[in-house]
């Protein structure tokens, strides 16, 4: 069989490949082991539970959501109209208190009028009457004579009769010599006005009584529908919340919460005869649901005094609490499903998948140097011969390793010695080399390249010696390193010539300021030689500004401005603003304004 099939060629191996499929259908059964039923039975598990609590979960939530929906809504409507009548009651007792210590303090106004007339009211005049009425802060004073006439009054209506001699003859009968009567009416109406006044019996013989009327106005003086209103007027409420208050008697509206709607419309309801006999057919602190305003709002009522306190809130605040309900029934499957899957998968990686990631771990650990065989101890069989072929394969690799970061070590070190310089740390030539070449490469490269050299310095080799001589570059460098950024390259091209990369765009002022400043250390630190030898520093500078795009270029530009420094007497410094790279000792006039051809034109007339 295997012989015809290579000789038939691919077309057949396929044919009998598939020919073998379709002869042996129980080849895919005979490939499910043991792990694989065993999965498939967890997986049903897992499909039953996520069943179970999304039903349970579902349940929960429609639960959650009706009590929710129901209770704490009618919850909120009770607690608002529990703090208006809970207000209503202090302010009516505040109110009751209020006027007894009016009808006292009133009722003492009279009697001081009753004694200040007690002599003669006939003596007193009309004008010495109105400053009585001032002085007690009233409205109006009437003196009633024993006819039951008005023998003088501030109102108009003396000489006519008292229009209360029911009153009066009460008054006069009465064998208490400090006989009173004091009336206030509230009027039902707000277009009608308050009454307040007290009535004393005289104990003159002059006459009979003394009659004080309040000043009702000033007073402030509230009947139950006002004081009802003024209550609602300082309640608050919720969004599109809000409480009123109707008259049992006119079915009138007496007050509104003044933060929210305004109106209370219901449909069908024009009259408030209509409005009484609809509120008087719901039941007394249950709510409803019923159409105010053009929507559907939950409506509570209670009776109150001679009121009807109704508080109404629109059902868009139970869509709150059903958005709550909703969230809390999505993190309750939630919980269960990422439980359930958290479960799955603990137990798989117990069992199977764990080894695996440990495997993995111990690889890599092996492969970066470190110990491994976190497997070791796993107890399966199954596994120990694997975890020994890591073992093993983790101390060669250890050996190997060591070695390798050891060499890593040594060309690191022997890299960086490749590029510095020994003696002062600084970039050697070839180092600095790269520096500036890399710097270069960019697409708008600016600079300035500038070298360094000490003047006369071949005289402290000669004079005090080579070890000397080094020292004195060691001083140097570190004068350098003092005057320039950190960001700038520093290096020693070799011997007594020095190199510096400013990188920037940096000032031809602050440019000067820095060789100012490496001229002033050099004179400092290298005092005793600068007395005995002249020994000083000649800086020549190029600016970098894309024009010459490599390091040879920048550095005859340098070598030029350096030549002309040292030309020019030594000790100061040039700057190659012209890009000059001539290193000729005698001129072929390249170009029409040179200062190099200046100065060896000089140096001619000169000798």
């Amino acid at each position: 069989m295997s012989e015809r099939i290579i000789l038939c060629g691919r077309k057949e191996i396929s044919e009998s490949i598939e020919n073998q499929h379709s002869v042996h259908p129980r080849c895919e059964s005979d490939l499910d082991s043991g792990e694989a039923r065993h999965m498939r039975k967890l997986y049903q598990r897992l499909a039953l539970v996520l069943g179970v609590s999304t039903i349970l979960t579902v349940l929960i939530f429609t639960v959650s959501l009706y009590e929710r929906s129901r209770t704490e809504n009618s919850r909120y409507l009770s607690q608002l109209l529990d703090g208006v009548e809970e207000n209503l009651l202090h302010a009516s007792e505040d109110y009751r208190a209020r006027l007894d210590l009016l009808e006292k303090d009133y009722l003492n106004r009279a009697w001081a009028v009753e004694y200040i007339l007690s002599d003669d009211p006939r003596l007193v005049t009309e004008e010495e009457l109105d400053i009585l009425k001032d002085l007690m802060e009233v409205r109006g004073i009437s003196v009633i004579g024993n006819s039951g006439e008005i023998l003088i009054g501030t109102e108009s209506g003396t000489g006519e009769l008292y229009e209360g001699q029911e009153e009066l003859e009460g008054l006069k009968e009465s064998q208490d010599d400090y006989a009173s009567r004091t009336v206030i009416s509230l009027p039902e109406d707000s277009g009608e006005e308050a009454v307040f006044y007290v009535i004393v019996k005289a104990r003159s013989e002059y006459f009979a009584a003394v009659r004080i009327d309040a000043d009702t106005e000033r007073m402030g003086l509230m009947d139950r529908e006002e004081l009802v209103s003024s209550i609602l007027r300082q309640a608050t409420t919720e969004y599109r919340t809000g409480i009123l208050a109707v008259n049992k008697q006119s079915g009138k509206i007496a007050g509104f919460t003044q933060n929210n709607v305004q109106n209370f419309d219901l449909p069908e309801i024009d009259t408030g005869a209509e409005l009484l006999d609809f509120l008087d057919s719901i039941s007394d602190g249950e709510t409803a649901v019923l159409r105010v305003n053009g929507i559907y709002q939950r409506v509570l009522i209670r009776e109150t005094e001679g009121m009807y306190l109704i508080a109404f809130s629109a059902l868009d605040t139970v869509f709150k609490n059903l958005t709550w309900s909703f969230w809390e029934g999505l993190i309750g499957i939630g919980t269960v499903s990422t439980a359930t899957v958290l479960l799955v998968r603990y137990y798989l990686k117990k069992y199977l998948f764990g080894y695996f990631e440990i495997m993995k771990e111990d690889i890599s650990k092996i492969l970066a140097g470190a110990a491994g065989s976190a497997a070791a101890d796993t107890g399966i069989p199954e596994v120990r011969a694997f975890v020994d072929a890591v073992s093993e394969l983790e101390r060669g690799y250890l050996d190997k390793a060591e070695g390798m970061h050891r060499m890593e070590d040594e060309l690191s070190q022997a890299r960086t010695e490749a590029e510095r310089d020994k003696l002062t740390g600084l970039y050697n030539r070839r180092g600095m080399e790269a520096r500036v070449e890399t710097f270069l490469k960019q697409e708008a490269p600016a600079g300035t390249f500038v070298l360094f050299d000490l003047d006369n310095f071949k005289r402290i080799n000669d004079s005090e010696g080579h070890p000397e001589g080094d020292r004195t570059l060691e001083k140097f460098a570190a004068c350098l390193r003092d005057c320039f950024r950190k960001d700038d390259s520093l290096g020693r091209l070799g011997g007594d010539e020095f190199a510096a990369l400013i990188a920037g765009s940096v000032p031809d002022v602050r440019i000067e300021e820095i060789f100012c400043t490496v001229m002033a250390g050099v004179r400092k630190e290298l005092e005793i030689y600068y007395k005995k030898y002249g020994v000083s520093v000649s800086i020549g500078a190029v600016p970098i500004d894309g024009k010459v795009r490599t390091y040879k270029g920048l550095y005859k530009c340098a070598d030029t401005a350096l030549y002309i420094a040292k030309y020019l007497g030594k000790d100061r410094y040039y700057i190659n603003k012209e890009k000059i790279a001539c290193m000729k000792k005698e001129c072929i006039r390249c170009r029409e304004n040179c200062p190099r051809s200046r100065l060896l034109d000089l140096k001619g007339r000169e000798e």
